[in-house]
């Protein structure tokens, strides 16, 4: 049985720095679709009291492989999906007329190649919304299975088209299949 720490959504790297050390006897795989952000992350795991395996993959996570448009904000916020808002305190606000093409990674697909039943998967994802079609997917093709710990920010309140009640059944759907626990 194998350890594996998933961060989809690395952002800087700082948690999943954190994560090395609570986890040092885990495999890492790192997620992070926008490229000025991995010299950050490979600093991140430089920094870390042992040297883990950690594999970092510059492409986001998704439903499908191929490309997908990166819309970036300002700071770190980024998302792949249209019509976010960000509260104004943040000053992040996504900039919609320019996106970057991102390579994208069909993470249920992953999860099968990558992962075997009895492995011990953790998950942190942060993924500015588009948590809600990858873990549809998920559900349903079965790989939600795969997790055994997801750590995750869901992010509903910020998509207009996204209810409290498709909120509230994706997030039970899950909750029945995996340990959830809420990432902030």
């Amino acid at each position: 049985m194998r350890k594996i720490f998933v961060d989809c959504g690395t952002n800087l790297g700082v948690v999943l720095n954190r994560f090395i050390h609570e986890l040092p006897d885990h495999d890492f795989y790192a997620f992070e679709p926008n490229k000025e952000l991995i010299p950050s992350i490979r600093h991140e795991v430089e920094r870390a009291a042992h040297s883990p395996q950690v594999e970092i993959s510059n492409t986001a996570v998704w439903t499908h492989d191929g490309t997908i448009d990166l819309f970036l904000g300002h700071h770190e916020s980024s998302t792949v999906m249209p019509g976010k808002r960000v509260p104004p305190m943040y000053d992040q606000q996504i900039d919609y007329s320019s996106p970057v093409p991102v390579p994208a990674t069909d993470f249920s697909a992953w999860l099968q190649k990558t992962v075997r039943p009895d492995d011990h998967v953790v998950v942190k994802m942060d993924i500015e919304g588009a948590e809600y079609p990858v873990l549809t997917k998920l559900l349903a093709d079965g790989t939600i299975s795969l997790i055994s710990v997801l750590y995750i920010e869901w992010h509903y309140d910020r998509f207009p088209a996204m209810s409290r009640a498709d909120h509230d059944q994706i997030a039970g759907a899950v909750s029945a299949c995996v340990d959830v626990r809420d990432w902030d």
